[in-house]
């Protein structure tokens, strides 16, 4: 399988190429921002409900990725190593951002976790020499702090660092470094081969965080499996599927961005799927998050990014 730049196409070929993975990117944040309500309607300690989440998203993808597989080159098999990363990198944060929720309030540990796009920039920056101008950092600080007037953050009540937010705050490290290692991974594997890799991987991991701190794995009522199958299915096979696709052509520093709108749109849906009514306060978060969103990518200068040539989404 060889590799394609969209530096080697032709100006409508490479406006066909930037757009189609945004219009997948934008379709993979409205998938992931079911996860939360999902979730709570899974009403599982968090690490369980991460674990059976993966392992369903797991077994949906099996028989296309064994597909798949049979055909891979040796440049395929030198990618693998990159999943079974990605697979650690997302199985980290997911444990430490639903303990970091045990040990802090919601404001903090969201907005913590959403400091992510800054490590990304910086990653970026260092290990992928993608040019970040000046209205990509001041866009970033934009929808950092509309994400902050959404999850209700308020500093002028205080901060200090508790261990939740210690937690929650390394956990975004880690979401970073799970979007960069999706970046470089996609140059030798698909999108459908890189999410099962990784989703096996964290699978696996998380199952034995749960079993190690003593949590039941099964027991619950049909209620929860229905929704752990509609959040293993549509948010994480289905949303990260083609997250994991626009990462492949697109920077990692710009897709972090548009990731940002993740709590809008899970406000929007909790609107008539939980019941909970939008303040004026998460309205105006909104706006500010999504202006930030948008300055960021008129922003962004980063390279062409190659990808495995062919891979499916």
């Amino acid at each position: 399988m060889s590799t394609v730049s969209a530096t080697q196409s032709s100006p409508a070929t490479t406006a066909r190429s930037r757009l189609l993975p945004y219009f997948a990117l934008a379709a993979g944040v409205l998938c992931i921002s079911f996860t939360a309500i999902f979730t709570k309607w899974a009403a599982m300690p968090g690490p369980v409900a991460a674990a059976w989440r993966m392992a369903v998203a797991t077994l949906v993808l099996a028989i296309p990725f064994a597909r798949e597989a049979r055909r891979w080159t040796a440049h395929e098999r030198a990618g693998v190593k990159w999943g079974v990363m990605g697979g650690f990198w997302f199985a980290i944060n997911l444990g430490m951002l639903n303990s970091a929720l045990l040990l802090t309030s919601a404001a903090n540990a969201t907005l913590l976790d959403n400091t992510a796009p800054i490590w990304v920039g910086l990653g970026a920056l260092l290990l992928f020499k993608e040019k970040l101008g000046l209205r990509y950092w001041a866009g970033l600080a934009l929808a950092l702090a509309g994400a902050a007037v959404v999850t209700g953050f308020n500093p002028s009540a205080g901060f200090r660092l508790q261990p939740g937010d210690a937690l929650a705050f390394v956990g975004a490290i880690f979401y970073a470094g799970y979007l960069l290692n999706t970046q470089r991974a996609r140059r030798n594997l698909s999108s459908l081969s890189y999410v099962w890799l990784m989703g096996a991987t964290a699978a696996v991991v998380l199952f034995v965080v749960s079993v190690v701190m003593g949590l039941p794995l099964t027991g619950y009522p049909l209620k929860s499996w229905l929704a752990i199958l509609a959040v293993g299915t549509l948010s994480q096979a289905g949303g990260w599927l083609l997250i994991s696709y626009a990462l492949g052509y697109l920077p990692a520093s710009a897709a972090v961005i548009v990731l940002l709108a993740q709590p809008v749109v899970t406000g929007l849906l909790a609107v008539p799927l939980l019941g909970e009514a939008l303040s004026m306060r998460q309205v105006a978060g909104g706006a500010l998050a999504l202006a930030g969103i948008y300055l960021c990518l008129k922003g962004n200068e980063g390279p062409a990014v190659e990808v495995a040539d062919g891979a499916p989404s």
